[in-house]
């Protein structure tokens, strides 16, 4: 089964390299609207009328010791600036669970998002520079929850090569049977050379009321910057047993506009 799966993601991935080249060719003047963090919202929108798409590939093994339980978690995201200051998006994504001894695809959609982020002021206006942040989120899974709303503050700032950043997260689930997550981000990075940037990120709750078990993971972040694209990855280490043992995410974005 997990041979199947990762088959059938390798070709996704051929697929989206043989398109990469004829993307680029289509955008000789594009933006690049880097990220340098895979865990953090950041301090950044796109220009106005620009649009870029992004994919984001996730993976999480709860414990080491039993690799063979993974989830792989893919999104795809257009996003589009609609001022300078506000840039909107949507998000699909779909989800596999391996599980040894399963002989089926657990491959399944699992929902949509809506996004806008709101940059307030220019860089460096603050003494930190400042970004809204709020998603709708839906997983047709969940029944009995048919919304999840998300809020972000961010706090970023820069001193020379070196960017700190710092997310403050709420996240509540509509419905009788809804629940209020709050949790946080933190990040740092440093431009090592030139468009690449070596980084550090740790997310965590202060309040999850599922479980009561407020888990902490962190780890490294590389990032590099192209003209015609951006690439980020990063892998995060459980510090706790509410945390999994290991996760790693790699985005790659695209402008088109």
């Amino acid at each position: 089964m997990e041979k199947v799966v990762w088959s059938k993601f390798c070709i996704l991935r051929a697929g989206g390299m043989l398109l990469l080249p004829l993307i680029v060719l289509m955008t000789p003047n594009a933006f690049a609207h880097e990220r340098h963090y895979v865990w953090n919202a950041e301090y950044q929108t796109l220009p106005q009328g620009t649009f870029e798409l992004e994919s984001i590939t996730t993976s999480k093994v709860p414990d080491l010791k039993r690799s063979n339980v993974n989830k792989w978690e893919y999104k795809q995201e257009l996003e589009y600036g609609l001022t300078d200051h506000i840039t909107i998006a949507h998000y699909e994504h779909w989800e596999t669970v391996n599980k040894s001894g399963t002989g089926k695809d657990s491959t399944k959609y699992s929902g949509f998002d809506f996004e806008a982020k709101y940059r307030i002021g220019e860089m460096g206006k603050y003494w930190v520079d400042p970004l809204l942040y709020f998603e709708i989120k839906r997983d047709p899974r969940k029944k009995d929850i048919p919304l999840t709303l998300e809020g972000k503050i961010v706090l970023s700032k820069d001193i020379g090569k070196l960017n700190v950043i710092y997310n403050q997260i709420i996240e509540s689930q509509m419905g009788r049977k809804g629940l209020t997550e709050q949790a946080f981000t933190f990040g740092l990075n440093y431009e090592i050379l030139d468009s690449v940037r070596l980084g550090f990120e740790t997310k965590g709750q202060y309040w999850n009321p599922e479980n009561h078990r407020n888990e902490l993971a962190m780890g490294p972040t590389l990032s590099y910057v192209h003209r015609y694209f951006w690439v980020a990855l990063g892998s995060l280490f459980g510090v706790n047993r509410a945390a999994d043992d290991w996760q790693t995410r790699l985005i790659v974005g695209v402008p088109i506009g």
